[in-house]
């Protein structure tokens, strides 16, 4: 077993003392002499407090965070992230508070962003099709899902569980929602769609889809913590989830933000839309059953049901199980002892992998 790490910043005070003044008296005037006033010394100020910062009201619900506004009620959206190494790089999944990486056919993965609020968010891509297990995965949110296409059993999915969805490639929306890229063209036609966050909430309006959850505030099945890497028992200042022998995403910590900077394909995991490598506060990996389904390679992902998996958090990891009653249900996480587990404030990376042919490892303070 790792041995646990911890690192305390102190800080240093200052006190600034007050210097004392004592009048004396001078010698004695003549008597036909006023005597003069002694001017009193100038006080010395006392230092201004600064003023303690209003906590926010509201907090982000899939992320812990405080906000301004109560967006509870919102329904976030789950888009699908084309992953492929030729497809590189993402645009605008910096701004997503939750990522999902699964398996796809191939030997890749795809990736889904879940995000609550998508107004500000310009660049979003590149799209890729879905597949019923992403399908799944938005179910659990209750989102709004945002996809190039799919395979046919996707279709059958969403249809059944009456999925509101937006689709690039079957259909057209409002202008400027769905768009190719000229410069991704170059990718190949398949990696050049992306979209506009604002023009996919009027496309999701002209749609009559509900831009708020049905019956108010959704339960995620998600609780946060300042102090989540507390349940944590082993030490991962760098963690890796190999899908297969081909894909692999790995996170270094760095003790100064408490994040986890993430890499793939060798390089460095970015947001090229906002110029930035991905960071999370949280990682988790989760462990199912995956299988070939067809002769093209497509795969079934369990979504439902128990499994095993990983929770990493401020530079140190712990051994939990995930739970999904139904399809209708969110993803719930604990500790092995029960107790439900708490994440930390701040973004999550979710990793799903088969329980054969895949990886996980992390790596102690000098290894």
């Amino acid at each position: 077993m790792l041995c646990a790490f911890f690192a305390v910043m102190g800080g240093s005070l200052h006190f600034a003392g007050a210097e004392a003044v004592q009048e004396t008296d001078g010698p004695e005037r003549p008597p036909s002499m006023s005597a003069e006033t002694t001017p009193d010394p100038e006080a010395t100020p006392s230092p201004t407090p600064e003023p303690t910062p209003t906590p926010l009201p509201y907090t982000n619900p899939l992320s812990g965070e405080p906000m301004e506004e109560d967006i509870s009620e919102n329904r976030p959206y789950a888009i699908m992230i084309n992953n492929i190494q030729q497809a590189l790089p993402q645009c605008g999944v910096s701004q997503a508070e939750i990522v999902y990486e699964i398996p796809a056919e191939g030997g890749v993965t795809r990736m889904m962003a879940i995000f609550t609020d998508i107004s500000d968010v310009e660049k979003i891509g590149s799209l890729r099709s879905i597949r019923p297990y992403y399908a799944d995965v938005g179910i659990s949110y209750d989102a709004i899902v945002v996809h190039a296409g799919g395979s046919e059993e996707s279709y059958t999915e969403m249809s059944g569980y009456d999925v509101d969805h937006l689709d690039g490639v079957l259909r057209t929306y409002v202008e400027g929602a769905f768009y190719r890229d000229p410069d991704r063209m170059y990718y190949g036609i398949e990696h050049s769609l992306f979209c506009i966050g604002e023009k996919l909430i009027d496309a999701a309006e002209g749609e009559g889809f509900s831009l708020t959850h049905e019956d108010g505030a959704y339960d995620y099945g998600l609780s946060f913590s300042e102090d989540a890497a507390e349940q944590c028992t082993d030490e991962a200042l760098y963690a890796e989830i190999g899908y297969n022998s081909f894909k692999t995403t790995s996170f270094e910590y760095n003790d100064n933000n408490g994040l986890y900077y993430a890499f793939e394909y060798g390089s460095e995991y970015v947001d090229d839309d906002a110029g930035v490598q991905m960071t999370f506060k949280n990682l988790l990996f989760l462990t199912s059953d995956v299988s070939v389904i067809d002769s093209a390679g497509r795969l079934r992902v369990r979504t439902t049901g128990t499994g095993e998996g990983w929770f990493v958090c401020g530079g140190k990891c712990v051994e939990i199980t995930w739970e999904r009653e139904s399809n209708t249900d969110p993803f719930r996480y604990y500790l092995k002892d029960g107790t439900p587990l708490e994440l930390g404030v701040g973004t999550t990376y979710v990793g799903i992998r088969p329980e054969s042919g895949s990886s996980v490892s992390f790596v102690k303070e000098g290894e």
